[in-house]
């Protein structure tokens, strides 16, 4: 179906850039590696979105479609396989990834946690597959979301960071 916004999933990801953002935190907590792979998936105006389900890190937030990738799964299969379990919706990637990698503390009830997390994004478009509600999931719910509504739902950061890029894809535009 055709985009009508004026932004591209595309767009979206490929003005995000190579994002770090480190705490300089040496704590002694655990430390951990998350490998984790979205899908950006723009249409008609609207984008998906996933809300991440009660007892998960971010519950109630809303994020884009993925999660982490399992043992030896390359990126651009764990986003795909995220995309089709918590949606129903089989995608295909349109381009090449943003990384986005962070470093910090998640604090979480069992303790807290230094983190490095290491996320891929893809351009994607929907080439078939069935809506459907993820069960027993990191996530609840998935809405088609205007565009210019995405911004008054409590949202996760790689969402954030999306939407800027494609606010500034559109100055790079305009200019």
């Amino acid at each position: 179906m055709p985009d009508d916004s004026g932004l591209r999933a595309e767009d979206l990801v490929f003005r995000a850039g190579l994002s770090t953002r480190g705490t300089g935190d040496d704590d002694d907590p655990p430390a951990v590696t998350r490998l984790a792979a979205y899908g950006v998936i723009v249409r008609d105006g609207r984008m998906l979105l996933c809300r991440v389900a009660p007892g998960n890190l971010g519950e109630g937030l809303w994020t884009l479609p993925g999660g982490g990738l399992d043992f030896g799964e390359a990126p651009d299969a764990g986003a795909l396989r995220e995309v089709e379990e918590e949606t129903g919706l089989l995608a295909e990637i349109r381009g090449a990834p943003v990384v986005h990698s962070d470093t910090g503390i998640w604090h979480r009830r069992s303790g807290s946690v230094r983190y490095h997390h290491v996320r891929f994004v893809y351009p994607m478009a929907v080439v078939g597959g069935e809506e459907r509600l993820e069960v027993d999931g990191s996530t609840d719910a998935f809405e088609w979301v205007p565009l210019e509504a995405v911004a008054e739902l409590p949202l996760g950061d790689l969402v954030t960071r999306v939407l800027e890029a494609g606010r500034e894809a559109g100055r790079e535009a305009e200019r």
